[in-house]
């Protein structure tokens, strides 16, 4: 028998329990894709509400975010319902985040000015905790499903690919989907559509080892105190946050598709040329990193997309094709940067844990968390702004020139902001190579002494 078939007999998780973990992720990411990728445009263009109004509620629902992620994981670090630990949050929001878009997606048609306002802030909050109640749980849920290592890392994987090709499949499917029933049908048949594929986890998969308990999760003062405290993690995340400010993608691939491109149709395929190159990105990866170090891949992928993006706002929208091409482009650069985000902060954790001695996952991935959703939150409030100063209406059926030419510069040049600054400060005052990495991770193992590990590094940390 081979060291691969004893290890599939070792694994504790059944076959339907781990499918059901992908099939949850496809379910969440159904509610996730509608939400992040057309809300906004549904605000503007179908409600007719000003881009100011929703840059605002977005600001402040997406900071709320930011903040209850780490509340909501000490919350559940703390408590131990009937049922286990995580598996009765992930009960709760199999059932409420499907509600939770249709709610959000059906706003009265009578309504108009500051009853319309205060009804999409109160039904994007909702759908934003219960989202948070379903997105926090379910990463900690493979970790209790069993201790055997490889099998977790399986699990996490089929999670993660589950994400990915069904944020790909999603991207085709929305908007003709909106386009042929509406808006408030086609979200009723993606939440349940969300709700039948969330639904088998909540039978199959058992919590067989007690999560550890008693400590609690990471407070905001912990985060920042980490952070301070290692300065290559902050330099990272410093970077991270520039190039999430000023990156319009996600917010914007709507409004080029509809009105630069040909109309809602054209939308699918602004969306395609976004994920798939992440998709590529998270499989080349891990290829490329056997031959040179992360750091200069890592530099080249912002440096790619820094030069796509500024090729194409010359280049123009006039050739579809050709649209498509540099939309790819500078989105493979660009997704290198979301694909390795995690790999440079586990890096942090081993160098954190070599000079001070204290190794803090939880609280590095929680800084994670909180800094994307923070930049995320700033970011559509930039956008609501911008969009209001540009003169966007989205009442009108085509824009006047002046919003045409604002919505391409937002699309194309903003993102070269971010980029600008992110890649000196990693080129020049991110020191961490993977080499010397290796070496801080052999140390914190007890497996070579601290002189040993001074001797092999390259530079003194």
């Amino acid at each position: 028998m081979d060291t691969q078939e004893k290890t599939r007999q070792s694994y504790q998780t059944s076959l339907m329990e781990r499918g059901s973990y992908g099939l949850y992720f496809i379910g969440q990411n159904i509610v996730y894709v509608l939400v992040a990728q057309y809300l906004m445009l549904y605000y503007t263009d179908y409600r007719f509400m000003t881009p100011a109004a929703v840059g605002v509620i977005l600001l402040l629902a997406r900071v709320w975010d930011a903040v209850n992620d780490p509340l909501f994981g000490i919350i559940v670090d703390k408590m131990n319902l009937k049922g286990g630990k995580f598996k009765p949050w992930i009960r709760i929001a199999t059932v409420g985040v499907p509600i939770s878009i249709i709610i959000t997606f059906g706003m009265p048609e009578g309504l108009a000015g500051g009853a319309q306002i205060a009804y999409a802030c109160v039904t994007y909050l909702l759908y934003d905790m219960l989202y948070t109640i379903t997105d926090v749980p379910i990463f900690a849920l493979a970790t209790v499903m069993t201790n055997n290592i490889k099998e977790r890392t399986l699990i996490m994987g089929i999670g993660r690919m589950a994400s990915a090709f069904s944020m790909l499949a999603l991207s085709m499917a929305v908007m003709p989907a909106i386009m042929a029933v509406g808006w408030f049908t086609a979200a009723i048949l993606f939440a349940i559509a969300g709700f039948i594929l969330m639904f088998p986890l909540n039978i199959f998969a058992r919590e067989r080892f007690r999560a550890g308990g008693g400590e609690g999760g990471a407070s905001l003062k912990d985060i920042f105190t980490y952070l301070s405290g290692n300065k290559y993690l902050l330099i990272f995340y410093v970077a991270m946050i520039v190039c999430s400010l000023t990156n319009t993608v996600m917010s914007m691939n709507g409004y080029i598709g509809k009105y630069m491109l040909g109309g809602p149709q054209m939308i699918p395929a602004v969306m395609v040329t976004m994920t798939l190159p992440m998709i590529i990105d998270s499989f080349l990866i891990p290829i490329l990193n056997k031959k040179a170090d992360k750091f200069y891949i890592l530099l080249t992928g912002l440096s790619m997309n820094l030069i796509f993006s500024a090729t194409a706002y010359f280049v123009g929208y006039g050739s579809v094709p050709l649209f498509l091409v540099f939309n790819v482009l500078r989105n493979l650069g660009f997704g290198a940067f979301f694909a390795m985000s995690g790999m440079f902060a586990a890096d942090c954790v081993e160098y954190g844990n070599y000079k001070t001695g204290k190794r803090a996952e939880g609280i590095t991935f929680s800084i994670q968390t909180f800094s994307a959703k923070l930049t995320s939150a700033f970011s559509a409030g930039i956008i609501g702004v911008l969009m209001t100063v540009i003169g966007y209406d989205g009442a009108a059926s085509r824009q006047a020139a002046p919003a045409m030419d604002g919505l391409w510069k937002m699309f194309t040049l903003m993102p070269i902001i971010g980029l600008a600054i992110a890649i000196p400060v990693i080129g020049i005052l991110y020191k961490l190579r993977d080499k010397d990495v290796q070496i801080m991770a052999l140390y914190n193992q007890r497996q070579i002494t601290r002189d040993e590990a001074e001797a092999q590094l390259s530079r003194k940390y």
